[in-house]
């Protein structure tokens, strides 16, 4: 569906790599809204907007990162990716924590009306302490329609998690149609 509220129709689409295990290409779908005829990537929830890579493998280093003493270039290596890729996903996430944050308690919030409560004031380990409470009310609420902690990350932020601006990655919708997987 649209921001605008309508439903979208079929557009086309486009080839698109992605780095994995075996690296391959992979069709991404897009629809265009029939009123505003803006077109819209309907990506796969294991991937994020503008990045290579799984989003599995993108949170796993991330994680990795901000949890651990590790510098980038030995968390790259254990994901298997370029240092420079690494650094930039932490730089991405680390522009957009405090946005991502607040955004990830107030979805928490929505799920369940308990206070989200973390420790310290690291605002990129805020960030992942938001994201795994959200995770875990959702899975408590909507139990088997929840991907897994990363796939959710993408699912909720449509892609953007990290994006190029400090907007809220997502709008929280009421339901569980706000995680219906595209197919």
């Amino acid at each position: 569906m649209a921001r605008c509220g309508r439903l979208l129709g079929g557009w086309s689409g486009y080839w698109r790599w992605v780095r994995g295990p075996g690296t391959e290409r992979l069709w991404i779908r897009r629809k265009r809204c029939s009123r505003c005829r803006r077109s819209h990537a309907l990506l796969p929830d294991f991937l994020l907007e503008r990045r290579l890579d799984e989003v599995q493998v993108i949170g796993h280093a991330l994680a990795l990162s901000v949890t651990s003493s590790l510098g980038m270039r030995p968390v790259a290596e254990r994901v298997g990716v370029p240092m420079t890729t690494a650094r930039d996903w932490r730089r991405r996430f680390r522009v957009n924590a405090l946005v991502s944050a607040t955004a990830l308690v107030a979805l928490a919030v929505q799920l369940h009306l308990a206070p989200v409560l973390l420790s310290g004031t690291d605002h990129e380990r805020a960030a992942l302490e938001a994201l795994g409470a959200a995770w875990q009310r959702a899975c408590t609420r909507f139990s088997e329609q929840v991907p897994e902690l990363w796939r959710f990350w993408s699912l909720i932020s449509g892609g953007r998690a990290l994006g190029t601006n400090r907007s809220p990655p997502f709008e929280p919708r009421g339901g569980a149609d706000w995680m219906t997987p595209i197919p």
